[in-house]
């Protein structure tokens, strides 16, 4: 409907339209003649008049529309309900699905191009082009979705602890039970005069308590930062005050407001609060008691007189005795409520309490290791251990090139006799009594197996117990254990006890350039042309020795975690003969095992063995990556994708040749290759021919299966270790870059009814630290639902995650599928 606005008269008040147009109205039939039109405007959009007074309002303004006024709370009246549980529990499990809609990982679409640049058979060829390396955002949905879940596990928690809280009051709190309480209660505030004095000493003796709690716990920190820098003294007088404190606060409690804390702890209240503080007093008491049992053996250790394992053996006592004090610690932790910490330091005591509790596994970790470790140093009979230096810089299965190799003779932690031999490991060349054909790619070097190549195995125990057999084939001597060492170690060494001055030699070797000055003193010394390479070795070894038997504590304990820091990371491998102490070795991961999986896990291991290539891995930078793709069928298809990168310049001294490798990728026990490309041969006249005569070696023979040979790529497939290993050749020219991959799918499945598992462990290759991601990549429908760890990075149809290769690697996700 349309109003009519004349030009004549007063305008009616308009009602607000959307547009506004004008026309004259042609109404002849009603027109007086001789009369003017009148002109008249259809409105639609208008607003009054400044000058029109509406003096009658048809909606009034509410003055007080925004003051905040009391409002009777809405009463719903009561009404039985039927309660679906079963619904609630879909409802609150699709609540905690993690959701990751804003991000996609793509496979990886490269291999096409690789496929038509196989030199296979070899052919000159070009390096190849980069892999596309995708980044995975973490999307915020993952965030909210924690926090929801957060919430509603913390609602959850706290209707269980009422529930809980309410069923034990019945039984804990008996009506005379709390009547007594509340009695004893009035007759205190009810007193008169002495009632408030007593209230009185109470606030001030409870100001006492918390400030000598207080300092008893400054007091413990100080003694151990104190102890982790060797400061002995300030440590026991930390410890002192400690006890001092915890001593005095505890007295207050107990001798003076003993009645009045019982009566306390009954109340529903605040007798929680009231035995949290205890179970803290104490705990802090029994935590100081231990502190001060390992403060004292570390004080015995260092005035002792005693040889290694003796004084090993002190620590182990002290420590043994200090672990029960820190347990009933830790259990009168759990007693405190983290509600019932002040606000400020509930964080950091949640943080303290996980910490601790690693912290006394960590102190039963050290009581096996003293043992093992004096069982090393020979603390019952004399122990003779075969010690290999490997040089990353020429890589190898286990770590590097044996160039090197000693002898070591021990017995109750005294070194009795430390044998290098000048010639290095070339040395039992003419002495081995066996002739075996090597392994097919070593014979690019040599057509016989020999010492200095015997680290061929990736799984270091087989490694050492071949090296021990060319041992004793060359010297006709036994061992009780092998231990190898990458040359890395000497810069960890070096940068402990400061350079070492060989004065006869005019050497100086410090942490940052003693590879690259040993390398150059081994290759180009005066030693060189006498036949004696590696007599620098046995120089620098003997110093090194000498300079640890002064070591100040502070530095011992930093030399202890670069020993540890390099044995996590395979720098330091060690095999002995010796079942137990093997065992405890191969607990703490020091042993270089190629590892053992369950049925339906993933495997990845890339091994490369640098033949030809002289030193040239000191500039290889190598990425490796690795994508797992899940087919509509459950079965899963892995691409490993390895980029190698040469830094060196052509021509520079031991580097800048082409790197020549080896390169092997173990997977799951029964994986079937499917695809390989990037790869590159030798020139065939490379390869030496074995005499006719060479037996064939019965441990190789029995440890690498021939499984068959890629029509396309040329690839070897054998089976080593419960795996399979795809192996094939990747040269690498100063400058270049070159590019492989291998496809294979999976034996096994990954999908069970509408959820999923999927896991990886991927391994670490000794004397690399690869640039690592991987991607597991699932069809439309699935979801991820938890994750492993928190550096896994989701996203809504998988998961990714990505490291530099320093230690061996382990993740897994479990995924849902969800209906659209």
């Amino acid at each position: 409907m349309q109003e009519v606005l004349k030009t004549a008269g007063v305008p009616a008040r308009p009602k607000k339209r959307s547009a506004t147009k004008s026309r004259v109205r042609p109404s002849a039939k009603k027109r007086v003649q001789g009369q003017p039109p009148v002109v008249v405007r259809v409105v639609s959009d208008s607003s009054a008049s400044r000058h029109v007074v509406d003096l009658k309002q048809d909606e009034r303004e509410k003055a007080l529309a925004d003051v905040n006024v009391f409002h009777e709370k809405p009463y719903a009246p009561p009404q039985r309900v039927t309660v679906d549980f079963a619904a609630l529990v879909r409802a609150s499990q699709k609540s905690k699905v993690i959701s990751h809609k804003s991000k996609v990982i793509s496979p990886n679409s490269g291999i096409g191009h690789w496929k038509r640049k196989t030199n296979y058979p070899p052919q000159a060829g070009r390096p190849y082009s980069a892999v596309g390396w995708r980044p995975f955002v973490s999307p915020i949905t993952y965030h909210l979705s924690a926090i929801r879940y957060a919430l509603h596990s913390t609602a959850s928690l706290m209707r269980d602890r009422t529930s809980v809280w309410m069923r034990n009051s019945r039984q804990m709190f008996s009506l005379k039970r709390l009547a007594y309480a509340t009695v004893a209660l009035f007759l205190i505030a009810a007193l008169p005069f002495p009632a408030i004095g007593y209230y009185y000493k109470v606030k001030d003796d409870s100001r006492r308590v918390v400030e000598e709690s207080a300092n008893a716990f400054l007091a413990l920190q100080s003694s151990t930062f104190a102890a982790l820098q060797s400061n002995i003294p300030q440590a026991q007088y930390d410890l002192n005050a400690a006890l001092q404190s915890f001593d005095a606060a505890s007295s207050i409690v107990e001798r003076e407001h003993k009645a009045l804390v019982y009566v306390m702890s009954l109340l529903p209240v605040i007798g929680n609060q009231v035995l949290s503080r205890q179970h803290l007093l104490s705990a802090g008491h029994h935590l100081a008691l231990g502190n001060a049992s390992l403060v004292r053996g570390i004080t015995a250790v260092e005035n002792s007189d005693e040889t290694l394992p003796g004084r090993l053996a002190i620590l182990r006592a002290h420590v043994e005795s200090a672990i029960p004090q820190y347990e009933e610690a830790l259990a009168q932790l759990s007693g405190v409520a983290e509600r019932d910490v002040p606000v400020e330091y509930q964080q950091s005591f949640g943080e303290f309490r996980l910490l601790f509790a690693a912290f006394i596994n960590d102190m039963h970790d050290l009581v096996d290791l003293s043992s093992a470790f004096e069982s090393l140093l020979g603390s019952e009979e004399l122990k003779r251990y075969l010690i290999v230096f490997q040089n990353q810089n020429e890589l190898r299965p286990t770590g590097g090139f044996m160039g090197s190799f000693a002898t070591l003779d021990v017995q109750k932690g005294r070194v009795l006799a430390l044998d290098v031999p000048p010639g290095g490991t070339y040395d039992l060349q003419g002495q081995l009594d066996v002739f075996v054909k090597p392994p097919l790619p070593l014979q690019a070097v040599n057509a016989r197996w020999e010492f200095q190549d015997a680290n061929w195995f990736p799984d270091f125990p087989l490694s050492a117990q071949k090296i021990e057999w060319f041992y004793r084939h060359g010297r006709g001597a036994t061992v009780d254990g092998v231990i190898a060492i990458n040359a890395s170690v000497l810069e960890r060494v070096l940068g402990v006890v400061g350079p070492i001055i060989v004065e006869d030699r005019g050497l100086v070797i410090a942490a940052d350039d003693a590879i690259e000055i040993l390398q150059q003193e081994v290759e180009t010394g005066a030693d060189k042309i006498a036949g004696k390479p590696k007599a620098v070795i046995g120089d620098i070894l003997s110093r090194v020795i000498s300079r640890l038997g002064s070591l100040e504590p502070a530095e011992t304990i930093r030399l202890l975690g670069e020993v540890r820091d390099a044995l996590e990371q395979k720098e330091i491998q060690a095999y002995v003969h010796d079942p137990h102490l093997y065992q405890t070795l191969r607990d703490f991961g020091w042993t270089g095992d190629v590892a053992s999986v369950p049925p339906r896990q993933d495997y990845l291991m890339v091994v490369a063995a640098n033949i030809h290539g002289q030193k040239s891995d000191a500039k290889i930078e190598q990425q490796v990556e690795h994508q797992a793709v899940v087919q509509d069928d459950g079965s899963v298809i892995d691409t490993v994708f390895i980029k190698r990168h040469h830094t060196g310049t052509l021509g520079e001294p031991f580097s800048g040749t082409p790197n020549v490798s080896y390169v092997r990728v173990y997977a799951p026990d029964g994986a079937e290759l499917l695809d390989a490309g990037g790869f590159t041969f030798p020139p065939e006249d490379v390869f030496k021919t074995p005499e006719a005569w060479y037996e064939d070696d019965v441990d190789l023979a029995g440890l690498e299966r021939e499984v068959g040979v890629h029509p396309g790529s040329g690839t070897r497939i054998t089976r080593e270790f419960d795996k399979i290993a795809f192996g094939n050749w990747m040269i690498v020219g100063p400058g270049d870059t070159v590019e492989a991959y291998v496809t294979y799918r999976l034996p096994f499945a990954v999908f069970s009814g509408e959820g999923s598992r999927y896991s990886l462990l991927v391994q670490k290759q000794s004397g690399t630290a690869s640039a690592f991601r991987s991607a597991v990549i699932y069809p439309d429908g699935w979801h991820p639902a938890w994750r492993s760890r928190d550096d896994l990075d989701l996203a809504s149809n998988g998961a990714a995650f990505e490291t530099a290769l320093a230690t061996d690697e382990v993740f897994g996700v479990v995924m849902e599928k969800i209906e659209e």
